[in-house]
């Protein structure tokens, strides 16, 4: 078989390598937890993974927050701390052993990951000694049932590499349902109080999910994490995906454990990382600015690609329309559709994919003739970011003017935008029908057990309500 069975190489010092032992001790942990009633959807987590008599309690309880809830897949990111190579390694088969059992690779996913950029690959040395992913499996193991790991250690945090690793997740978890975690430390050193003044700056700027703002921190000063880069990939992934909100569980130092705050000084840190459902696509991500632009790119594109033109090379306005999303644009005439395509999921930078699609709308929509030079003054442009698709079981948690739909059977699929039924005053049952029909699919498709149903919001903006 080859298959490749990590066994655990910090029982018995990182945590109880005895299998009752440990259990007792987590058992312990999450005494000393309390659930935090989230508005949204948990995507990540921000965990510390120091041993478990200094940073157990912190860990435990961000990990409490996960009781009932049920992933398929969970990534972790971790810090090299034993070896040095230019790349992050995905670790691609068999399973990972704890003293409480083993852990199955999802290997499909692993491979797609490693397969999507060329500082993706499985480095042995990466996994063999280190514990920074080790000592966040147990946790996982006392919340979930029947999930799959895929184990990320980043031989060097620089930048470049979190922004490519944050784009090939985001390109390849499509629909599965995964948690991200992020494993790291803060501030390590022989100051009580350089700990609270550097572990503040962090919470500061996580806490207000200010991403770049982390980036400036950590790249400035390497001090303020050893996993700063798992933490910055995973936010970033995050985001894209939709989340907008960091909820701190706890901070505290080796000290505040110890009561020896003259020694070696660690800071421990623990997050949430949520996407709230009442927030459509989480507006606060694109700011005015960008929207404007962003409207600019698709007239200029459509405009150029009508008259026969080239289209002028995009500089993007900001670092975020460079992240994947899935993004439709749909153009009206004198209040009639024109053309309306897009990307359902997020294959293409924002800004390449609001060309292109702004472009296909314009002279590709099956349903209209192309579009005249003498018809461009004439169309108003409407983009609609796409928050990731979630797969559903209960049609009766679809909102209208909320949710978009999109049904997909055997090889026959529809999307509906979440404004279509707004605009339509149409029903729950009534916009079911419809994505049904708008897939090829009898109307009351949406019924039968083979037919699966996603839901998805959308950040809705146009030229009329920005550019007048």
């Amino acid at each position: 078989m080859n298959k490749k069975y990590r066994e655990p190489v910090v029982a018995g010092t990182f945590y109880p390598a005895d299998p009752d032992t440990l259990r007792a001790m987590l058992e312990e942990l999450f005494k000393k937890t309390k659930r935090i009633d989230f508005k949204g959807d948990i995507i990540g987590i921000i965990a510390p993974h120091a041993g478990y008599p200094y940073s157990g309690e912190i860990a435990a309880k961000a990990y409490r927050q996960l009781e009932g809830k049920q992933f398929d897949t969970v990534i972790l990111i971790g810090p090299s701390h034993r070896a040095a190579f230019n790349a992050a390694s995905v670790y691609k088969e068999g399973g990972w052993k704890t003293p409480l059992g083993m852990v199955p690779i999802n290997e499909s996913l692993s491979k797609k990951l490693i397969d999507a950029d060329d500082l993706l690959e499985y480095y042995p040395q990466g996994h063999l000694q280190e514990h920074s992913l080790e000592v966040q499996i147990p946790f996982l193991q006392t919340v979930l049932d029947n999930f799959t790991i895929v184990p990320i250690i980043m031989g060097n945090q620089n930048p470049q590499l979190c922004d490519r690793l944050a784009d090939a997740l985001v390109s390849v978890v499509r629909n599965e349902n995964i948690l991200l975690v992020a494993s790291t430390d803060l501030y390590h050193g022989y100051s009580y109080n350089d700990c609270y003044a550097s572990d503040s700056l962090v919470l500061k700027t996580i806490g207000a999910f200010d991403i770049d703002g982390f980036k400036d921190l950590f790249t400035s000063n390497e001090n303020v994490g050893c996993g700063a880069g798992p933490v910055y990939t995973v936010l970033r992934a995050a985001r894209t995906m939709g989340a907008s909100t960091s909820v701190l569980i706890e901070h505290t130092t080796s000290g505040d454990v110890t009561g020896d705050k003259t020694g070696y000084i660690v800071g421990y840190v623990s997050y949430i990382i949520t996407r709230d459902g009442s927030n459509p696509g989480n507006e606060e991500i694109l700011s005015k600015e960008e929207k404007v632009f962003l409207l600019d790119v698709a007239r200029n594109s459509l405009q150029a690609a009508v008259q026969g033109k080239p289209v002028p090379k995009i500089e993007p306005l900001t670092e975020r329309l460079n992240e994947p999303k899935g993004v439709f644009v749909t153009l009206t005439m004198q209040g009639m559709l024109r053309g309306c395509i897009g990307f359902i999921q997020a294959v293409k930078p924002l800004v390449e994919s609001v060309s292109e699609m702004a472009i296909s709308a314009a002279l590709n929509d099956p349903r209209f003739p192309p579009v005249s030079k003498e018809e461009i003054d004439e169309l108003h442009i409407e983009i609609s970011v796409l928050t990731p698709l979630k797969k559903i079981d209960d049609p009766e948690i679809i909102e209208i003017g909320k949710h978009g739909i999109y049904i997909r059977k055997d090889i026959f699929s529809g999307l509906l935008l979440p404004q279509v039924a707004t605009e339509q005053g149409w029903n729950r049952k009534i916009f079911l029908e419809q994505t049904c029909r708008k897939a090829g699919l009898p109307p009351n498709a949406y019924k039968e057990p083979d037919t699966d149903i996603f839901i998805f919001q959308a950040l809705i903006f146009n030229e009329d309500d920005l550019k007048h």
